[in-house]
């Protein structure tokens, strides 16, 4: 039986000013959060960020239910404008 893939989300920031050191925290906190609320029984996981530097907007991709997630980016204080599902390649189903 193929089994479920887990959806991944992003919870998209617009950040004027960011800094490396900033993304360096927002990971740990992220992580923490993450595992906070798995220990706790949601099942979410922090896969780490992506800066688009012109546009100043930082990308944090989460594994989880939307629930969890929006839970993980609030509990890490991350300021986002939006959480929104993504889909990565290849396109083709992963089974075991």
């Amino acid at each position: 039986m193929p089994r479920a893939i887990p959806s991944e989300f992003v919870a998209e920031c617009f950040w004027p000013g960011v800094r490396d050191s900033d993304l360096h925290a927002l990971d740990e906190r992220a992580a923490a959060s993450a595992e906070g609320l798995t220990r706790q029984g949601l099942a979410v996981r922090y896969l780490g960020s992506m800066l688009m530097r012109e546009d100043e907007v930082v990308l944090c991709l989460f594994e989880g239910d939307a629930d969890a997630v929006r839970r993980a980016a609030e509990k890490a204080g991350i300021e986002f404008e939006r959480i929104l599902e993504t889909a990565r390649s290849p396109w083709a189903l992963v089974s075991e």
